[in-house]
């Protein structure tokens, strides 16, 4: 279901959800959405039976792993798709040696990032015209030399 982006082809599907999601849903303009840090981010695209239906991505930095732009196209949402693709980019995370994750989320998603391990940090602030809060989840990285069950 979900993979990183390889592709310019998948590349432009993520753009096209971003696009629906983000532009269209939220009022979020281009220049806001498209900010200029998309190409030093994985990014992750969903495909359901052939059709491109969930994306986010993921930025390295200061030790920490920063996820953006996570987007479930409106079809596909309440079905799990949203907590999936956040597994597999927590996993994609630690895959590259990360333990530390921060996101800025909508006020309104708090309680999803909140059952997947995130905490608010700090106030609420706007961004691109839509109330966010800064939310962290830190787990231990496993001991050196550890062996996965």
């Amino acid at each position: 279901m979900f993979k990183l982006v390889t592709t310019a082809d998948e590349l432009v599907k993520v753009a096209m959800i971003r696009a629906i999601v983000f532009m269209e849903e939220q009022g979020i303009s281009c220049a806001e959405e498209m900010d200029g840090h998309d190409h030093a981010a994985l990014h992750v695209l969903g495909v359901i039976d052939g059709e491109p239906v969930a994306c986010g991505r993921i930025r390295f930095l200061a030790g920490e792993a920063k996820l953006q732009r996570l987007a479930v196209r409106r079809a596909w949402r309440g079905r799990g798709v949203g907590g999936k693709l956040l597994a597999f980019m927590l996993d994609q995370c630690r895959e590259h040696g990360f333990h530390r994750f921060v996101l800025n989320a909508q006020t309104r998603a708090l309680g999803f990032y909140a059952r997947h391990g995130f905490c608010a940090c700090g106030e609420e602030f706007m961004e691109a015209g839509i109330p966010h809060v800064l939310m962290r989840c830190v787990e231990e990285p496993p001991p050196e030399g550890a062996v996965p069950l």
